[in-house]
């Protein structure tokens, strides 16, 4: 029966609650932004531009949309929704609000056009050029409406024609605006393939061509890496040098392609026992790391002594039985304070004294402090 891919649930999960406080993040940074404009509108109020009670409206429409989205996020229910960023759902309300406080005082018209622009580029961040333009003509409208009902209510012609301008300066630079913002977002998008693919090399060039495990330039990374970890959660860390023994007999008495079958079959059988926490590489020739994290020196030598009897018991499609592969492994655990390299070093040391003492076993490294001499 095949083994479900229950390890792919919680990675999963991750990614989706770290989208998921992403978006919440972005909302946090429009919701700072809907108050700017709240400040901007108290400046005016301090010059007569606009009424307190026109300025009190204002305040308690920012306020219930702030509070409306909030609920969507935090109660998860914008996954829903095609696009759970409701990006263009904020920028409507917003829209809203600017439109009726401009209907309400005419003079804020400025303030207007400024913060319009301003969300058009919070929309530029999640939408196309097409799905932009359509929100700008959505604001265009909205405005064309305001002066609509001017007209209605026959207010001042001074008051229209100044709005009639501002339309048509808007109705001018939005096109312009949102062929750069389309430009902009394929310049980012390239960017986002540039970085993939930088990605992509990376990973490769830390990963040895013959055995798809780590390199020795991976190694070292990863185990600096490891270090760092297990000095910051004060949790034990140990290396394991392994050692393919007599390897060289496999070119010898072969050739070159069979030691490279056997090189690949026995990364393969290490990386197959691996827990999810260890790391494991091709350091060089035949020599392999594997990095324990969370594991203390008795442990190693442990799994160290299982890996060793798994390898001794496997089938490399060798004629006799004396060709059976079998490794001689040195462990060593990290003490803090000191190099990764000197912890390393001590494995290698442990490794000499396997191999001096027959091959085919595991030794640690027992050398005493140099504070408890």
């Amino acid at each position: 029966m095949a083994t479900p891919p229950a390890p792919l649930v919680e990675p999963v999960a991750h990614s989706q609650a770290s989208r998921q406080r992403l978006r919440l993040r972005r909302f946090l940074f429009a919701s700072a932004f809907s108050l700017l404009y709240l400040v901007v509108l108290a400046v005016f109020q301090t010059q007569g531009r606009i009424d307190d009670v026109t300025l009190l409206h204002a305040c308690a429409i920012v306020a219930v949309f702030i509070a409306a989205f909030s609920i969507l996020f935090v109660t998860r229910l914008n996954l829903r929704f095609p696009d759970p960023s409701l990006t263009a759902w904020q920028f409507l309300a917003s829209v809203l609000t600017m439109v009726y406080v401009a209907y309400a005082a005419p003079d804020t018209r400025l303030v207007f056009t400024a913060f319009l622009f301003v969300a058009l580029m919070f929309a530029m961040l999640r939408h196309d050029g097409r799905t932009l333009a359509g929100l700008g003509a959505m604001a265009l409208f909205a405005f064309a409406l305001l002066i609509v009902l001017r007209f209605a209510r026959r207010e001042s012609g001074e008051t229209i024609r100044l709005d009639l301008l501002q339309f048509l300066v808007m109705a001018v630079t939005l096109p312009w605006f949102v062929f750069i913002g389309n430009h902009v977002k394929r310049l980012q998008r390239g960017l986002s393939e540039v970085h993939t693919r930088l990605e992509d090399v990376e990973e490769q060039a830390r990963r040895d061509d013959l055995t798809g495990a780590l390199n020795r330039r991976g190694l070292v990374l990863a185990m600096e890496e490891a270090r760092r970890r297990a000095d910051a959660s004060g949790e034990p860390l140990s290396i394991c040098m392994i050692d393919l023994d007599l390897f060289k007999r496999y070119n010898d008495e072969f050739d070159h392609l069979t030691g490279d079958r056997v090189l690949r079959a026995f990364a393969q059988a290490v990386q197959g026992g691996l827990r999810a926490t260890d790391v494991f590489g091709r350091y060089g020739g035949e020599e392999f790391v594997q990095i324990c994290r969370h594991t203390d020196l008795a442990g190693a030598v442990a799994d160290a002594e299982r890996l060793r009897q798994r390898i001794g018991g496997l089938d490399f499609l060798m004629p006799n039985a004396a060709n059976r592969l079998t490794v001689s492994i040195g462990v060593a655990q990290y003490r803090g304070g000191e190099s990764i390299m000197q912890t390393f070093a001590r494995a290698d040391g442990a490794l000499y004294r396997a191999k001096q003492r027959g091959r085919n076993r595991v030794e640690s490294d027992t050398e005493p402090r140099r504070d408890e001499h």
